[in-house]
């Protein structure tokens, strides 16, 4: 019996049942007259007239809340779960709109539409910490967030015709709500003398009145959030609903009533208690709905009412919807004859349904719980089991009781009657079985005779014919019910997951396929197929619903059986898990080696790989704290002056090397002719007919996947790690354009662009494989969704579709739809057999539309066609798995693992051409050949416009060109999987060579950037050293052995091996007569070298061993000879440093102050030599250097260390404690080696699993003093590399630096000065808040520390300044003070800092400490705010958060006023887009502390530390940060920076704690110039600048009076221009801020101090008394 999933399927034809007991305010009506509500998991949308229902299925829980948009169309329904999502769809097409994530946890409760229907609000979570969220659904992003109370928020609403105002209820409370930008505020409202109360639902009247019902009975009528009025006593027990109509308002109340009202809440009239069906009353009303003069009514007792007006002035009801109330449904029967369904619940009835007309047919209350149900075969007569043991016969028509038997304590879980009819059978939980009517007879059946058994049904869930319904680790109590299809050969069954599955039957084979249907939200707990086998119906426990199915056969269905026998061949099979072979093994591929290495690759762990050199063969080894190793890492500096960067720098010139492993699709084809690939963390642009390369380096660990965008100019790439970020930059100029982040964990595996190039799909590496969609420019997703459980391999954008693409990946295709802000898919059927295959690649052929199909490539070598979901053809098109499909304007290729390349037609219908890949068909021209004959091949890319040549990418690291013809040119090389340690260069000439664990040995040349050759080795080496004569090379293998190789033929000329674990350094002597070879056995082997090759012995040719160094007490890490070839160094893996005497190995026992003037050969290459102990800081372990190499000539050393991937360039020598050093990134993983070539003009350094071999030049730094006075800042800034990160590392800013910046403690507010005090809101007498300052956490001991920061508007004519929680406001005439006002006063806590826009519309923002809370809130503070709000009338226009900080610094708006940026916390820096109150991009810097921030540029900003500038670029929602760099020589020793100012050129311009200032062009510091100072300025000060068009002003405090300086910038250098001094207002004032106008500069400090205002014409200074 096969284990397949069974040919039919099921689909929902009508759900008997409503939600009113768990939720309120759920049903509603579109503007068809339809009723939407939602029953289980499943939104209904209910054709009263045409007696038809339609549903909505998006949901996998429980739905929760649902509301309708005010046009009739949309519904909106959250649900519950740890996923709690929302969904808005379609109520004409029940098709998703958008899709809503990341939002609630536990359930949504409530959701309501704004008028407009832009805007969706929310509320979900626990009851003790619901939150209320704001949400522009259509694209499916947060506008806010905020806990609305703590304690259970009823209901939410939008006021009637806004977009910001909002409403909700709960418990004792009604709040007021306001979004202001992203930050949502609210009012309590205020009952005044009535006293609080629970209010439980909400609605606006058409004049604004806000009516809220409460469970006292009363309503609530609420004007400017008071309590206008209450109208009391309308319904007992409670105001459970209320409802604007066009006449005034209904109300729904607990006593099951409705009562009308008019405009000014008259009674109207009262609909009463309507009548039941079932119950003697309707129920309460949890629900009610206007249509035309219709009223729908949903009650708590899960019914739906319609209720119209009679002439008479009566009123008519109907029960449009019933189902099961309270409690669960078990018992379940269908109809033996007629399409008739029985059910028996918890809520004490049974109940008939009419499965034809879709309606109920008759009701039975019984005197307690019923639990099973059963027809008799004639199907005259229901038996009912009941609780208490008891069971009962019922007349099948009236539901009349016939006959009742009590014999039992437990519940009648089931019943069956005999086919005959003369018998029932009834279990109950007791144990037993009863048989009545006449005697059962009892017979022992043993389990092997089951099959032979001829069953009239089958309900069981249990038995070897059913054996396939049960995975490996399932649950008895999995499956509820069971019940076969005898007619098609199938068995449904309901289980604890919500599920409804279809198997085939029998089945039993275990882990049978099934197809699964959702739809009921709780356990299944019952069903069964119709009289006539044509549908099913299930009955759901907890969600009380009944569902109808109809099954859909398909055309290979079964012919009718009487019963079902089981073959023999079953009847020996035990219960473990039996695999039939054959069938399991059918139409399954072969896993090759290297599929099988990549599916292995989907659990490789996020970061960086291990550190460990030789992780198979290293013991651990604990480093002695008296080591070696700890004596240069605790190594002090006696003099600091000697510690300053070289002045040498590194940039990166060549890398060679492809990522081949892991990947496919990831090297393509550029517009202008280029390609694009990458390696390591490397972005690599190539131009292959000069080989000449540019690289993309902002990358942080290894490059996993790479696509070009349609315009053929922009790349995306994404990579492995913690951050796995995605980048989208510029192939021209390698501009980061957009950097994604927070979409994936642990590593993207794969991005496409959309076919219109404004979407930007990309796979994860999570354990669920997370597909995220994204809109690339503005840096944020537009959707998100659960790829596969299974491994996924690739993704595809439909060319025809921006909104369409495909995944594919492990026995998986699926097809995914954008909607909104969701991704709904569907899978395509494979079939039986293809669906036991992976699928590799795919690409899309046809037109648009219906016409569209896709080519997908399969593991077995098959090319599958799919169009519209289906596979229309299957195409055997390579014997080995299919690694690259590529589509061109006409024909389709395939290459795959077997080294060929096939040209199809464009209709896939016939192969043209097959190409093989190898040596055989390289070009002449050609220097290098293959390192395997046909290799896989993992990528093929076209050249723009035409066919050739393609682009084809190999398994083994190749890159190559193929023409017309088939003829290959390998344009990039590289080794392939494992790492890469080996590494030397030529002594005379620009050549290096490297060994690795891909068992080659190459060479490359490092002028030309070629690969000159390489050789098989045939096992994996470590290690490889040049001889002085370059004749041959020496290699250390990791089997022990060591060769020498001639050069350059690279023949092999001799060997020996003597030891069994591998070798880790091997070095020839200066002189050449000895070759030491180090292994992990802690020796060194000494050799004499045979340069003729004429020494032959037992142990090996060429090599004649003469001596073992011993005495190490771990594996030998790296070796250096003295220069006169007799003394040796070694380090081992213990932290030792060993000396030893050639050609015996003797040891000497040399101390540091002896060793560090030994004249040891170039280049040193120990990392314990004393000589070095600078490259050692405190924080590192011995593993964290790998390598390092002196230069020959230049007084410069590099190593490669673990730490992050980086290669560290110091000054040589570097001893005492870590050194100031200039550092790169390039490698993604450990940097295993590093050498310098003989002129010292290039370092060559290898990443170990990242396999590559980069090549840098080293450079003198040069700041020459660019002339660009005549540009302005921008273009400067373009005209400088892209985002160049700086080489020096960052430093942490301690209280020190403060104070060398003269911002002493006091005079700086950080995240420290807030305190643990706090102070209570006051209360006014009728319980609601007064006016009073809110006082913000600790504030009131350091008030001190805020400052006023004066600043003027442009036309010099009004002046703002902080004062406490409001800012004041000055007019001005000349420099007199011409009135004084209140100029915004909305803060509810102190102000921290202010910033003002410089064009219009003009702006000013200012901040907010972080406050206490409202009493019913769920945390103890929030956060700093900002508000941003006019000058002219002090209006607000938006309030803007960004995180949790507590205290925001610094503000600045952009240019053109569109952005506004904060420094938060001393080092958090948000920007927002203020206009859309959206947060656009935050970051948190690594130095410690930041004082200022400043916009150099629309998307540029200048962040001030006191040891740095940094500046930081927008590019999509991320910021990208890059260290200012300046001379060495151009700033003073031990300066600190202290001010900050921006031109209108957008240059920067710096203060130092001596009182200069530095100018900064672009990234680079380009202009210095001191004070005037005589005698110089001794102690640290505090300069405030502001920078203006040519000139820059600096205010600073001396003694006791304080100095302006201006010094012009249009000249060549910056130059002193003139000083002006004024007695300091009292004796604490010191300058904090300075603002410039158009003829004034105004200048600040602490609050309530004076402010100071210099008239720049005649240089006349005011002071300003603080008011």
């Amino acid at each position: 019996m096969s284990r397949h999933a069974p040919d039919g399927s099921l689909e929902l034809q009508w759900v008997f049942g409503y939600n009113g007991h768990t939720a309120r305010n759920n049903v509603k009506v579109n503007s068809a007259g339809h009723l939407v509500y939602y029953v289980a998991g499943v939104g209904v949308v209910h054709d009263i007239g045409q007696k038809k229902q339609a549903f909505y299925t998006g949901h996998n829980d429980d739905i929760t809340s649902l509301t309708m948009s005010a046009d009739g169309k949309l519904v909106a329904t959250g649900q519950m779960g740890k996923d709690a999502y929302i969904t808005v769809w379609d109520s004409f097409t029940c098709q998703p709109v958008s899709v809503i994530h990341d939002g609630h946890s536990h359930a949504v409760t409530s959701l309501a539409f704004s008028s407009d229907g832009s805007m969706l609000a929310s509320v979900g979570g626990p009851d003790r910490k619901q939150e209320l969220m704001v949400w522009l659904w259509e694209k499916g992003r947060r506008m806010a967030r905020k806990v609305a109370y703590n304690g259970k928020v009823e209901e939410v609403e939008w006021e009637p015709g806004s977009t910001t105002k909002l409403v909700t209820c709960g418990k004792r409370h009604v709040r007021f709500w306001k979004l202001r930008g992203n930050v949502l505020q609210s009012t309590s409202g205020v009952f005044g003398s009535e006293g609080t109360a629970d209010q439980v639902s909400v609605t606006h009247m058409a004049d604004g009145r806000v009516i809220t019902g409460s469970d006292s009975g009363h309503l609530y009528v609420w004007v400017n959030a008071k309590l206008d009025s209450v109208i009391r006593d309308i319904h007992p027990g409670g105001v459970l609903v209320t409802e604007v109509y066009p006449n005034g308002l209904l109300t729904g109340g607990r006593d099951g009533s409705i009562s009308m009202f008019d405009n000014d809440f008259n009674k109207v009239a009262t609909v009463p208690e309507a009548p039941s069906l079932v119950y003697d009353v309707a129920g309460p009303i949890h629900s009610l709905a206007v249509f035309n003069d219709m009223v729908i009514a949903g009650t708590e007792k899960n019914e739906i009412w319609t209720v119209r007006a009679q002439d008479n002035g009566g009123f008519s009801a109907a029960c449009i919807v019933q189902g099961h109330g309270l409690g669960e449904v078990w018992g379940l029967a269908t109809h033996p004859a007629k399409p008739v369904a029985a059910t028996a619940s918890d809520d004490f009835t049974v109940r008939l349904w009419d499965l034809e007309e879709h309606r109920p047919l008759t009701t039975a209350t019984m005197d307690v719980e019923a639990r099973s149900v059963a027809f008799s075969p004639d199907g005259q007569h229901l038996a009912v089991g009941l609780t208490k043991g008891i069971f009962i016969i019922l007349d099948a028509e009236h539901l009349e009781e016939q006959f009742r038997v009590s014999d039992r304590k437990e519940v009648r879980h089931d019943l069956k009657y005999s086919p005959s009819g003369e018998f029932l059978a009834v279990a109950s939980n007791d144990n037993f079985v009863s048989a009545i009517v006449s005697g059962l007879d009892e017979a022992i059946v043993s389990e092997s005779s089951i099959p032979s058994v001829g069953w009239s049904t089958w309900t069981g869930a249990l038995g070897p014919q059913v054996a396939g319904l049960w995975h490996k680790y399932a649950d008895v109590s999995d499956i509820n019910a069971a019940d076969a299809n005898f007619y098609y050969n199938v068995i449904v069954t309901g289980d604890d997951f919500g599920l409804v599955k279809l198997f085939r039957f029998p089945c039993p084979k275990r882990g049978a396929k099934s197809r699964s249907f959702v739809g009921h939200s709780a356990h299944v707990t019952n069903i069964r197929w119709t009289n006539d086998s044509e549908y099913v119906v299930s009955v759901g426990g907890a969600d009380h619903a009944v569902f109808l199915w109809r099954f859909r056969p398909s055309r290979n269905a079964s012919p009718r059986m009487d019963f079902v026998r089981l073959p023999s061949t079953v009847e020996g099979e035990s219960d473990d898990d039996v695999l039939d072979t054959e069938d399991e093994l059918e139409g399954i591929p072969e896993l090759t080696i290297d599929l099988e290495e990549e599916l292995a690759g989907s659990t490789r762990s996020s970061g960086r790989r291990s550190r460990r050199r030789m992780d198979d063969v290293t013991p651990g080894v604990d480093v002695a704290t008296d080591s070696t190793f700890a004596k240069r890492r605790n190594a002090t500096d006696v003099n600091e002056k000697v510690n300053v960067a070289p002045i040498h720098a590194l940039s990166m010139s060549h890398v060679f090397g492809f990522r081949a492993h892991e990947c496919r699709n990831n090297a393509h084809w550029l517009k202008d002719g280029r390609v694009v690939y990458h390696v390591a963390a490397v972005g690599i642009v190539c131009d292959p007919q000069t080989l000449r390369q540019e690289h993309y380096l902002h990358h942080t660990d290894d490059i996993l996947c790479l696509a070009v965008h349609p315009g053929g100019e922009l790349v995306a790439s994404g990579q492995i790690g913690r951050e796995a970020t995605v980048h989208v930059w510029d192939a021209i100029d390698h501009r980061i354009l957009s950097l994604l982040q927070g979409g994936h964990t642990r590593g993207v595996s794969a991005v496409d662009f959309s076919s219109d190039g404004e979407r930007l799909a990309s796979l994860g590496l999570d354990d669920y494989h997370t597909l995220v969609v994204w809109n690339w420019r503005k840096g944020y997703k537009l959707a998100n969704a659960r790829g596969h459980s299974d491994k996924i391999f690739g993704l595809k954008f439909s060319p025809s579709n921006s909104h369409r693409l495909m995944t594919f990946g492990v026995k998986h295709v699926k097809v995914w739809n954008h909607v909104g802000g969701g991704l709904t898919h569907r899978q395509v059927s494979l079939g039986r057999k293809l669906k036991q295959e992976t699928a590799l690649c795919c690409a899309v052929g046809g037109g648009a539309g219906s016409d569209e199909w896709w080519v997908v490539g399969l593991s077995s070598g098959t090319v599958i066609v799919v169009r519209d979901l289906k596979v229309e053809r299957v195409v055997k098109a390579h014997k080995a798995p299919v690694y690259a499909i590529l589509e061109t304007n006409e024909n389709i290729w395939t290459a795959g693992q077997g080294g060929y390349v096939c040209k199809w037609d464009r209709e896939f219908n016939k192969c043209l051409k097959v190409f093989p890949v190898s040596d055989h068909f390289l070009a002449e021209t050609a220097a290098v050949a293959f390192t395997s004959a046909q290799p896989g091949l993992r990528s093929l890319s076209a050249a723009p416009g035409t066919n050739s040549p393609i682009l084809v990418a190999t398994q083994h690291a190749e890159l190559l060109l193929m023409d017309e013809e088939g003829q290959l040119n390998i344009i990039v090389q590289g080794h392939g999987k494992g790492e890469v340690w080996g590494l030397d260069t030529h002594p005379r000439l620009m050549e290096a060579v490297t060994v690795g664990d891909d068992n080659t040995l190459r060479r490359w040349g490092l002028e030309d950037h070629l690969a000159l050759g390489s050789v098989n080795l045939r096992k994996a080496a470590r290690c490889v050293h040049f001889h002085p004569t370059a004749m041959f090379v020496a290699l250390g293998y990791l089997d022990g052995g060591v060769s020498l190789y001639l050069y350059p033929s690279l023949k092999k000329h001799g060997g020996a091996q003597h030891r069994t674990e591998g070798i880790s350094e091997v070095k020839f002597s200066p002189d050449g007569r000895f070759l030491a070879v180090g292994s992990h056995e802690c020796l060194v082997d000494l050799y004499v070298v045979d340069t003729d090759g004429d020494t032959v012995s037992k142990e090996g040719s060429g090599l004649r061993r003469v001596g073992v160094c011993r005495g190490a007490s771990s594996w030998i890490t790296q070796l250096t000879w003295h220069k006169d070839s007799r003394l040796l160094q070694a380090n081992t893996g213990a932290g030792e440093q060993l000396f030893f005497e050639a050609p015996h190995g003797n040891r000497q026992l040399i101390p540091d102050a002896t060793s560090c003037f030994l004249d040891w050969s170039f280049p040193l290459t120990c990392v314990l030599d004393k000589t070095v102990e600078g490259v050692w800081a405190r924080s590192m372990d011995l593993t964290d250097i790998n390598a390092i190499a002196t230069a020959n000539a230049l007084p410069l050393v590099v190593t490669a260390s673990d730490d992050g991937g980086l290669v560290r360039l110091f000054r040589y020598p570097c001893q005492g404690g870590f050194k100031k050093h200039r550092q790169y990134t390039g490698h993604s993983a450990h940097v295993t080696n590093v050498k310098w070539t003989f002129d010292d003009s290039t370092i060559v350094t290898t990443g170990g699993a990242d396999t590559s071999v980069i090549v840098w030049h080293v450079r003198k730094v040069e700041f020459a003093e660019e002339k660009q006075d005549e540009e302005d800042g921008e273009e400067a800034t373009k005209r400088l590399p892209a985002l160049a990160f700086s080489d020096l590392p960052e430093e942490e800013i301690t209280m020190m630096d403060l104070e060398a910046a003269g911002l002493e403690d006091s005079a700086v507010l950080t995240p420290s000065a807030t305190g643990q005090d706090s102070v209570k809101e006051p209360v006014g007498r009728k319980g609601g808040p007064t006016r009073a300052t809110r006082t913000a956490k600790g504030i009131k001991r350091h008030l001190e520390r805020l400052r006023s920061i004066p600043t003027l508007t442009g036309d010099d004519k009004t002046v703002f300044y902080c004062n406490d929680c409001v800012v004041g406001k000055l007019e001005l005439e000349g420099d007199e003070v011409t009135g004084q006002s209140i100029g915004y006063k909305e803060h509810e806590t102190h102000i921290t800092t202010m910033a003002i826009s410089k064009t219009e519309p003009v702006m000013v923002a200012t901040a907010q400490l972080s406050l206490e809370s409202e009493e019913g809130a769920a945390c103890d503070t929030e956060a700093a705010l900002i508000h941003v709000w006019r000058p002219l009338d002090g209006a607000n226009v938006g309030v803007l958060r960004g995180g949790s900080e507590g205290v925001i610094t610094s503000l600045s708006f952009s240019p053109s006023g569109r952005f506004l940026a904060s420094l938060a916390d001393g080092s958090v820096v948000h920007i927002f887009n203020w206009i859309k109150g959206a947060h656009v991009a935050s970051t948190e810097l690594k130095v410690g502390m930041a004082t200022s921030v400043m916009h150099s540029g629309e998307a540029t900003l200048a962040v001030l530390t006191p040891r740095a500038v940094l500046f930081l670029d927008l590019v999509g929602n991320s910021l990208v940060t890059t260290r200012g760099q300046a001379p060495p020589d151009l700033l003073p020793d031990g300066s600190a920076f202290s001010g900050i100012g921006v031109s209108f050129s957008g240059r920067v311009y710096v203060g130092t704690s001596d009182g200069s200032v530095v100018e900064w062009t672009g990234r680079i510091a380009t202009r210095y110039v001191s004070p005037p100072d005589d005698p110089p300025t001794l102690a640290p000060i505090r300069l405030a600048i502001a920078a203006g068009q040519g000139v820059v002003f600096t205010a600073c405090r001396l003694d006791s009076v304080v100095v302006v300086r201006c010094y012009t910038t249009d000249t060549p250098k910056l130059t002193f221009f003139s000083d002006s001094l004024i007695e300091a207002p009292t004796e604490d004032w010191t300058p904090t801020s300075a603002r410039l106008g158009a003829e004034m500069l105004i200048i600040g400090a602490r609050m309530k101090q004076p402010f100071i205002v210099l008239d720049l014409k005649s240089g006349k200074f005011t002071t300003i008394e603080y008011g």
